[in-house]
């Protein structure tokens, strides 16, 4: 039955697929690359394409519609907010290991993919986790504008998440986007990671309406429900308007 599923997977695009069990339940873990090249911007280039939310979840319901079809009852397809930990799952399901950067890697993939999953009492054999490891070159940690990585992982040093705060950053903060050079997300520490060089190509969903670059003229007069009509079905709008110009006004400075 995993080789079904996986076959259909593949029809769907989707090439990497691993299975995990989660509280007496099978999940059915998959990836997708979203890697299409660098340009240049000031995005990072999982932010490039329109929501991954919205992509990966499409993929995952037309999977889940085939694990009904082959005899599961319960079918529920998670993107980021599941009830597990996605990279958890992945790592689990003998897609990835980790890397000093705290995100997973695939040695097909490298570290840029998005990971979903599906949560069915169909049951299926758990996969293994991989025994390959992280190089350990501490390329990423030494290039880390803010030092997330001199100790384990520190969100609150990460750029990424910084650029993703609300409210008043501090000078340090602000100092750190600067360097940067991020209005939205970081992709430093992928660049640099070894694990990286590799060539693979994109699901073509990712390689669709792309936008690189922001200004701060392209909000000029946007009400919120403009920008939500612009900008919407990007993943960089999730925090909002106000986020992205205060980040914007940092870099412009």
């Amino acid at each position: 039955m995993k080789e079904k599923i996986k076959r259909r997977a593949r029809e769907l695009g989707i090439r990497e697929v691993g299975f995990a069990e989660y509280m007496g339940r099978s999940a059915v873990v998959c990836l997708f690359p979203y890697f299409s090249g660098y340009e240049p911007g000031n995005l990072s280039v999982y932010a490039y394409s329109l929501d991954y939310h919205v992509i990966v979840r499409d993929k995952l319901k037309q999977l889940g519609n085939y694990l009904s079809e082959i005899g599961a009852e319960t079918v529920e397809g998670f993107v980021d907010i599941g009830p597990e930990v996605d990279k958890n799952l992945a790592y689990h399901a003998g897609l990835g290991f980790y890397g000093r950067n705290s995100l997973l890697i695939n040695p097909r993939l490298g570290s840029y993919f998005f990971i979903g999953y599906i949560l069915t009492d169909l049951k299926l054999e758990p996969d293994r986790p991989m025994e390959a490891s992280c190089k350990g070159c501490g390329r990423c940690a030494a290039a880390c504008p803010g030092g997330a990585l001199d100790s384990g992982f520190n969100a609150e040093h990460c750029v990424s998440a910084i650029t993703q705060k609300k409210g008043e950053l501090t000078p340090e903060e602000k100092a750190l986007i600067k360097k940067a050079g991020y209005v939205f997300g970081c992709d430093i520490c992928q660049k640099v990671c070894p694990h990286n060089d590799i060539d693979f190509e994109p699901m073509p969903e990712f390689t669709q309406n792309q936008i690189f670059n922001l200004k701060s003229e392209m909000f000029d007069g946007l009400s919120k429900r403009e920008f939500k009509e612009k900008f919407g079905g990007y993943a960089f709008a999730w925090r909002g308007k106000a986020v992205l110009l205060r980040n914007l006004k940092i870099l412009e400075e």
